[in-house]
């Protein structure tokens, strides 16, 4: 591919994206997957055509990680980029040795075409529109009659400066960044897994049931979700056993909200920030009715645009201290790693992500089966879940890191309890 002087050059990493280099390792990856199913199996010779003409489209995505001075930094990458058979292995560490300094994949699988990416480079919503694309530019490699529709950018779009802007910094407030004190979230406990094992169990029910279940709540889907996983993990964790030590712990879930929908910004890097829930549950008779007014009323307050803000500029007031700002790149990073080891990654019992509706082109859709969402789960979160909607099929995937798996299926079983049908998949690694 030939150098576009306009995009060829390095660019900093984004405020969210600069954390991770630091802190991940082959337990906490930091790696996300979006996958898209076909009806057809995949032909690998012309996915790789696929993908390299859509890298010309996206040259954000076809860089490699460097350190600087002061901050690691994205530059261009000449080298190719390999398209691969996937493993076995759910949101495993991206080598960038082994993948030509590349910070994301792309795999297949008999009908499947995924991606798996270092969150340093962009968030979900970015990840998905890549993802369209190639799909995309795949089928019509294939001579398939699809059209773009507005809905999927092609290989012959010209690429906007917009896409590469670091949002969180655009509408960084200087007058609203309190940073306030958390403690330290309750664990999900369990027997570990080998490292190189991610456990994988997915439910797939209706979009429209499961959105009249929320709407007859007085709720959105999401906040119905996340109360519903403070239940399933009270009653299967903590509930008659308040008691102990590690269950004084407040339970925190970590729930990513796409800034997109509340900010002007069209970047594909990393604009989102998050709302969380958070209880100490120590009582004996914590009700589910209780749990959703609470989610309710806990994600009214963190979706302000006030609040949104304050958080956001909290974390780049951090990357903007002067102290910070002008300390050496290897002194840095230690500084990062400890911080994280000590807080970050202890502040949240787990991740919710809801990734959302994916819409496609009409005339793509007679080629397209399903969607799948998986975030890694590590050391501490031992437990995560994604979720994602394609036409009238949800798909709510938990990845864990423990042998486990009561609470998948006290989640589960409270919509089939309703009447709610639940097809479940899982790769079974407990049996292993």
């Amino acid at each position: 591919m030939d150098k576009d002087s306009r995009y060829d050059t390095w660019f900093r990493l984004d405020n969210s994206g600069k954390i991770f280099p630091e802190v991940s390792n082959h337990r906490e990856t930091n790696v996300f997957r979006v996958a898209i199913t076909l009806t057809e199996k995949i032909d690998e010779e012309i996915l790789q055509l696929a993908v390299d003409g859509i890298l010309s489209r996206y040259p954000m995505f076809k860089v490699k990680l460097k350190k600087g001075l002061f901050w690691s930094y994205f530059d261009y990458n000449s080298k190719p980029f390999n398209v691969e058979e996937l493993k076995h292995y759910v949101c495993g560490e991206i080598h960038p040795r082994k993948n030509n300094g590349y910070l994301f994949r792309v795999m297949y699988r008999n009908t499947d075409i995924i991606i798996e990416m270092f969150h340093s480079l962009a968030d979900g919503a970015g990840v998905v529109m890549l993802l369209k694309a190639i799909v995309y530019e795949y089928l019509n490699l294939l001579g398939k009659d699809v059209k773009p529709d507005n809905l999927v950018p092609t290989k012959n779009q010209r690429p906007s400066m917009e896409e590469y802007e670091d949002a969180n910094s655009k509408f960084y407030d200087r007058k609203n960044r309190k940073h306030i004190p958390e403690k330290r979230a309750y664990r999900i406990k369990g027997t570990a897994l080998s490292e190189d094992l991610t456990g994988l169990i997915s439910g797939v029910m209706s979009t429209k049931a499961m959105i009249n279940l929320a709407r007859e709540n007085g709720l959105t889907m999401t906040e119905y979700l996340t109360a519903l996983m403070m239940y399933t993990i009270y009653v299967t964790q903590i509930q008659y056993r308040g008691s102990v030590s590690s269950n004084q712990s407040p339970v925190k879930i970590f729930v990513p909200v796409n800034l997109r929908k509340h900010f002007p910004s069209n970047t594909l890097r990393n604009f989102s920030n998050f709302v969380k829930t958070n209880m100490v549950m120590t009582e004996d008779d914590i009700t589910f009715e209780y749990l959703k007014d609470l989610v309710k009323k806990q994600f009214e307050e963190g979706m302000t645009k006030s609040e949104l803000i304050r958080k956001m500029s909290e974390n780049v007031a951090f990357e903007k201290n002067v102290l910070l700002k002008f300390t050496p790149y290897f002194l840095k990073k230690y500084a990062l790693k400890i911080g994280y080891n000590m807080l970050g990654m202890k502040l949240n019992t787990m991740s919710l992500t809801n990734i959302g509706k994916v819409d496609f082109p009409e005339s793509m859709q007679p080629f397209i089966k399903d969607v799948t969402a998986a975030v890694y789960s590590g050391k501490f979160n031992t437990l995560n879940c994604s979720i994602i909607s394609y036409k009238d099929k949800l798909k709510i995937t938990f990845t864990r890191s423990i042998v486990e798996t009561t609470i998948e299926r006290e989640f589960f079983r409270h919509f089939t309890d309703l009447g709610i049908d639940v097809e479940i998949e899982s790769n079974y690694v407990e049996e292993y």
